[in-house]
C-alpha cells in the first residue's frame, strides 16, 4: 500500500510523524538501502524500512491509549543520565510492556501530572499539532507572587529566546500556605512554557501540575498510577 514514509513509521508505532522527519534529517532512515526523504512514498507491502540496521514492519495492531500521572523526578525520555533514574515508560502495565509507546506533550523532570502515552504515532500528532487547539491545564505554585500587571503580560504573550509564550486564561487558586497558585490554560505546547513565563515575570515555579487534556481531567488517580483509556474518555481529549 503506498503511503508517506513518516505516516508509515507513524502507522508502525515506531515513533510520530515529527520524529520520522528528524530522523530522515539526520540519515538514520533508508529504504531499500538508500537514504529516505522527507515526504517519500513507498509501498509497505515491498519496501524495505530500515531505522540504522533495525528493519520496520507494519503490523496492524489496536491502538492503546494510557493516562500516567506522572510523579516529580521521572523524565520523559528512552534514556537517563543515570542509572538510578525512571523514565515515564518504566510505568507501563505489565499487559503492555511489549508495545512500542512514545508519550504526546512532554511533562519535564520536575512537573508532574497528566501523561498521554500510546502506541499510536497519527494519535500523537493529532493530540499534540497546535491546529488541534487542545486546552492544557495546569496547576502552578509560584515561589514569588506575581501582580496583577505580570498576568496580563503573560495573557498578552511574551517574547522569550525567539519565541511567543502565551497564557489563554489565568486564575488564582485558593492556598494552604504563603505561595501564590495559579491555575493557567495553555493551547500551544512551547518547551517549559509556564516556567519561562514566570521567570520574565520575576518569580520561580515550586511546583507544576497538569490536571486537564481538553475535557479529561486527572482525578482519582494516585501518583504513579496508570490508567487504560476507553474511547468515551480518549474522545474528552479532544473535547
Amino acid at each position: 500500500m503506498p503511503l508517506r514514509i513518516q505516516k508509515f513509521l507513524s502507522q508502525c508505532g515506531y515513533c510520530s510523524r515529527r520524529k520520522a522527519e528528524e530522523l530522515i534529517l539526520t540519515s538514520h532512515i533508508t529504504v531499500n538501502g538508500q537514504p529516505a526523504t522527507i515526504g517519500q512514498i513507498i509501498d509497505s507491502t515491498q519496501d524495505v524500512v530500515k531505522v540504522d540496521s533495525h528493519r520496520i514492519q507494519n503490523i496492524s495492531k489496536e491502538t492503546i491509549v494510557l493516562l500516567l500521572n506522572k510523579p516529580r523526578g521521572v523524565v520523559c525520555s528512552r534514556q537517563t543520565r543515570y542509572v538510578s533514574e525512571k523514565t515515564v515508560f518504566d510505568f507501563i502495565p505489565r499487559p503492555f510492556i511489549n508495545e512500542s509507546f512514545f508519550y504526546c506533550g512532554r511533562l519535564d523532570k520536575d512537573s508532574q501530572g497528566m501523561l498521554i502515552l500510546t502506541n499510536n504515532g497519527d494519535f500523537v500528532h493529532k493530540l499534540t499539532h497546535p491546529s488541534s487547539n487542545i486546552t492544557k491545564i495546569y496547576h502552578v505554585t509560584l515561589e514569588q507572587p506575581i501582580t496583577s500587571e505580570h498576568k496580563a503580560k503573560m495573557l498578552r504573550g511574551i517574547e522569550n529566546q525567539g519565541e511567543y509564550l502565551k497564557a489563554e486564561k489565568i486564575i488564582e487558586l485558593p492556598s494552604s500556605n504563603d505561595r501564590q497558585v495559579l491555575e493557567i490554560h495553555l493551547k500551544q505546547g512551547r518547551k517549559r512554557e509556564i516556567r519561562r513565563m514566570i521567570m520574565v515575570c520575576g518569580s520561580y515555579v515550586h511546583r507544576l501540575k497538569r490536571v486537564q487534556i481538553g475535557q479529561l481531567k486527572l482525578k482519582n488517580l494516585a501518583i504513579g498510577d496508570v490508567k487504560h483509556l476507553t474511547p468515551k474518555e480518549i474522545d474528552l481529549l479532544f473535547a
